[in-house]
């Protein structure tokens, strides 16, 4: 019989993780008879909802088994054990012994980019007969139940994520950055967001108490599990999964967002620009004019990219901005975090010069309010009246930017990959899944500032 669990919610700032968490039920599961013939999937959930989880990921299994009582079980017991109820985790488990019904895919359209009652969620699981388990206050059964919506037929990518020994966790993670960026080079454009190259930045080590030791994204799972053997490190390892996921497809961002805007909600929405303000700490505001309406962007200095060409802009250039609402205040109205421009159009920009001198071509100097210009060279003046309009040459250009990879959102779709959409199912491959030590820790690191020699690998096709 096939089955589905949706798992949300384990995790705290203390530590565990969902996905490691997917990673012990499939080894539960798997010792106890049940087969996979699909990869378990990782889904992100809207980002900017305020009382998300720490990756706001939830995890969906797809398994066949003749004991699906045994299989229910195994999946509690497992929970029960990992969730860190204790530290404020709120987890949610939800069963199905038959396929999910069109009521999980528009949960999970809701739920990736919207707000969705937990209380309402745990009254229609309950009506529907559904089996379900909740912790804490239950506000994990939304990841849990939205997760069941996703499937391979949505835009789709992959990651395979290696686990630590639980004696390693809260201790660096040591991996030889130069085989990261080697790594990135040779599998590229398969794989995305390895290595930031302006911060020279190793982007797949998180970096707290966590059992996740680094993550691998990719467009299949062969090139994440290729990828992942160019990586040298020194530490023994738990095993590791390949998960299909959501990430890196924008899923959050497919909407356009409603007027009046509705806090937390993500989306899009096109305007024209009416103005740009530098704001505290380096952060510049963007204000639209949308309809009848304005509407305050704000694009944050850690974003480095993105705030670049945001600079850019000018009164009249016609932008979509994609981002998150976040809600108004009653000193401030609702502003827009932006994550990514799409530059649609651009307004022709004319600027007041002073003349320049026609025997050596310099721009002359203006010499006081209505006092008129002089060239410093030739000595030769100007009347107040020779100055005249040109119109600029614009350094930003139509199309799409986003921020430095490494501030860039797990769903945030990289550039590499428009046009390059997955749709389609990939078939399990050897070494989808693997509990033990793994075979990529048979070099040893210094650490992530060491410089070894880069070594060579051959593309992948």
């Amino acid at each position: 019989m096939r089955c589905l669990v949706g798992l949300d919610d384990t995790d705290s700032r203390y530590g565990n993780c969902t996905t490691h968490l997917g990673f012990q039920i499939i080894s539960d599961l798997t010792d106890n008879g049940c087969r996979f013939s699909t990869y378990p999937r990782l889904v992100r959930l809207n980002p900017n909802i305020p009382f998300k989880t720490r990756g706001n990921a939830a995890v969906c299994l797809e398994f066949d088994t003749d004991d699906e009582e045994g299989a229910f079980a195994i999946a509690e017991r497992a929970m029960r054990r990992l969730s860190d109820v204790s530290n404020g985790a709120n987890s949610g488990l939800v069963f199905l012994d038959r396929p999910a019904p069109g009521e999980f895919r528009k949960l999970y359209t809701s739920a990736v980019s919207g707000v969705v009652s937990h209380r309402r969620v745990k009254d229609w699981l309950a009506g529907s007969s559904i089996r379900h388990v909740a912790l804490g206050n239950g506000m994990g059964l939304v990841g849990a139940a939205a997760s069941l919506g996703f499937s391979s037929g949505n835009d789709h990518t992959y990651e395979l994520i290696a686990y630590r020994r639980q004696s390693s966790c809260g201790r660096p993670r040591l991996v030889e950055a130069d085989t990261v960026k080697a790594m990135e080079l040779a599998t590229f454009p398969h794989t995305f967001n390895s290595y930031d190259p302006g911060t020279r930045r190793v982007l797949i080590t998180p970096h707290g108490p966590d059992p996740v030791f680094l993550g691998i994204r990719a467009d299949s799972p062969g090139v994440a599990l290729a990828a992942f053997r160019m990586v040298r490190f020194d530490e023994p390892l738990a095993g590791h999964v390949i998960y299909l996921t959501n990430q890196c497809t924008d899923a959050h961002l497919g909407s356009e967002l409603e007027m009046p805007m509705k806090a937390y909600s993500s989306g899009s929405l096109i305007g024209s620009v009416s103005g740009t303000e530098k704001g505290a700490g380096g952060h510049l505001y963007l204000d639209l004019v949308v309809g009848e309406s304005v509407v305050r962007s704000a694009i944050y200095k850690p974003s480095a990219n993105l705030q670049r060409a945001a600079s850019m802009l000018e009164p009249g250039d016609e932008i979509r901005v994609f981002g998150g609402v976040r809600r108004a205040t009653s000193k401030f109205p609702a502003v827009v975090n932006v994550e990514k421009i799409e530059v649609l159009s651009l307004s022709r920009v004319r600027r007041s010069v002073n003349p320049t001198c026609a025997k050596c071509g310099r721009t002359a100097k203006s010499e006081g309010s209505g006092k008129g210009f002089q060239c410093r060279k030739c000595g030769d003046k100007f009347a107040p009246s020779s100055r005249r309009v040109k119109e600029q040459t614009r350094a930003l250009r139509p199309g799409i930017y986003l921020p430095s990879p490494g501030a860039q959102r797990h769903l945030t779709k990289p550039l590499i990959r428009y046009g390059r959409e997955t749709h389609e199912r990939n078939p399990l491959i050897r070494g989808w899944f693997a509990v033990g030590p793994s075979e990529s820790s048979r070099a040893p690191a210094r650490s992530q500032r060491s410089n070894p020699p880069r070594p060579q690998y051959p593309p992948i096709l």
